[in-house]
């Protein structure tokens, strides 16, 4: 996701994310199977999309891809729910680690 010049990167696995902390619960997402076919990955393992860790980049310091084309997108309807969600666990002081390059 890109805002103002920052490209922000969260991060799919197909491991659910673990606790950090004994009681921590994580912030993540389960990607649907066709949310997944939209992005290129198969329906084979279930994917989350992890909310609560991401990497923060500006576009014209970025060095770590070929190329910023998109390869497949995610729905509106799926993204809105993800910044909802997103947004509500900032509202909520909830521990999210970000890591701004600069």
């Amino acid at each position: 996701m890109e805002v103002k010049g920052w490209l922000y990167l969260f991060p799919i696995s197909s491991r659910v994310p673990q606790p950090r902390e004994p009681g921590e619960e994580r912030l993540y997402e389960i990607l649907p199977e066709i949310e997944q076919r939209r992005i290129g990955l198969g329906p084979e393992k279930v994917s989350h999309l992890i909310l609560d860790d991401y990497n923060k980049v500006r576009t014209d310091e970025l060095y770590d891809f070929e190329s910023l084309a998109p390869v497949g997108s995610l729905s509106t309807r799926f993204l809105e729910k993800v910044a909802h969600r997103f947004l509500t666990a900032i509202r909520e002081k909830r521990p999210i680690a970000g890591l701004s390059r600069r």
